[in-house]
């Protein structure tokens, strides 16, 4: 089924080589297919610029726009369908958004720090967009969340785990080159090394990780990490680490966990 932002222009295409009685068009006769389907009424109204305010940006993380893309394509419906249909049923109390913690980013939600943030534009109803606006929700939070529900992606994708909130900055002093490693496999992975630790943290409080603290050389060229590990967690292994592993701090064994999960090996310091 064909899923072109131009069906109001395919279906005049279409009504012209009906009224002329040219050759068989069948590429023409799916857009006029397609109206006539549930539903086909919507999507031939979003197409009506006269409808439509400006390209609302809807802030999202790079790896979930991707997500919600793809989904899209597959299921053959476009974006901005997607999302007048979830203010539609926002506005019949059929949806209601997550709640954003006061004093949260508006925009963003509870953005998870060092992953990258990107606009999904789209061109909703001026007519719904409005309704939405008045009920004192952004019509941006509406957006995104039945974007995310309605492709199960994110927070509404089976086994979801809501991330732990980012800590106070630490700072860990490390051989550069083991730094730089660091960053570039959390990079590749899509990773974020705090989010890492914290998982590291959590395993080794249920007695799953033994870590052996990193030595370096003394002639290393050092250089900081900044991470963020969950502040409760933080304190929870500093508390367990005193009688578990004597003489090892928390970010200690933090890092130890992030460089076997990487695979990064302690002796490249050296090199």
């Amino acid at each position: 089924m064909p899923t072109s932002p131009d069906l109001r222009t395919q279906l005049q295409a279409a009504a012209a080589h009906l009224h002329t009685g040219g050759e068989p068009a069948p590429e023409l006769a799916e857009y006029v297919r397609k109206v006539m389907l549930p539903g086909g009424w919507k999507e031939l109204r979003d197409t009506d610029t006269a409808g439509s305010d400006n390209s609302l940006p809807i802030p999202v993380a790079e790896r979930y726009r991707s997500e919600i893309l793809t989904a899209a394509e597959q299921q053959k419906v476009t974006i901005t369908s997607v999302v007048n249909e979830g203010f539609e049923k926002y506005l019949a109390g059929e949806f209601k958004p997550r709640p954003r913690a006061k004093g949260a980013p508006q925009l963003r939600g509870r953005r998870t720090a060092g992953e990258k943030q990107v606009n999904l534009n789209v061109r909703p109803n001026a007519a719904l967009h409005g309704q939405v606006r008045e009920s004192g929700v952004l019509p941006v939070h509406v957006a995104l969340d039945y974007l995310m529900f309605r492709f199960n992606v994110g927070p509404y994708a089976p086994g979801y785990v809501e991330p732990l909130l980012s800590g106070a900055d630490r700072n860990p002093s490390m051989p550069r080159v083991i730094r730089d490693q660091i960053r570039d496999k959390a990079a590749e992975l899509g990773h974020i090394v705090h989010q890492d630790m914290n998982e590291g943290f959590q395993k080794y409080l249920a007695g799953e990780y033994a870590p052996v603290a990193p030595e370096w050389p003394e002639s290393a060229d050092m250089a900081p990490l900044k991470v963020r590990p969950n502040n409760d967690l933080f304190d929870q292994v500093k508390v367990a680490a005193r009688t578990k592993s004597p003489g090892l701090r928390p970010i200690q064994i933090g890092l130890a966990y992030v460089m076997d999960k990487y695979g990064i090996d302690p002796a490249d310091a050296a090199e």
